[in-house]
């Protein structure tokens, strides 16, 4: 299986956006037009490694459904989640030029 590159950079990226929010405001909450952009993200980090048990029990958690059933998302909280599917990809391999 080849490194997952792209879910690497999704993730760095969500993990950024919410370092700012949270930041800004530690109640603020995922909402809105962030919703499908950040299921999208998690989809692609479990296609990446599906049968990382941390990625399974997060992922199905914070699907859209989940998020559209009312219980709002701080993002704080989706920062955690966020830092453990980063750790879930693990580190970029090393390329030797």
């Amino acid at each position: 299986m080849s490194f997952p590159y792209t879910a690497k950079r999704r993730i760095e990226a969500l993990i950024d956006s919410l370092n700012t929010l949270v930041a800004s405001d530690p109640e603020q909450q995922v909402q809105g037009f962030a919703v499908p952009v950040l299921a999208a993200a998690l989809d692609d980090v479990k296609r990446s490694v599906p049968e990382d048990p941390v990625v399974k029990a997060l992922v199905d958690l914070v699907s859209v459904d989940a998020i559209a059933s009312g219980d709002p998302i701080r993002a704080a909280d989706m920062l955690i989640i966020a830092k453990q599917l980063d750790a879930a990809i693990g580190k970029r391999p090393m390329v030797v030029a």
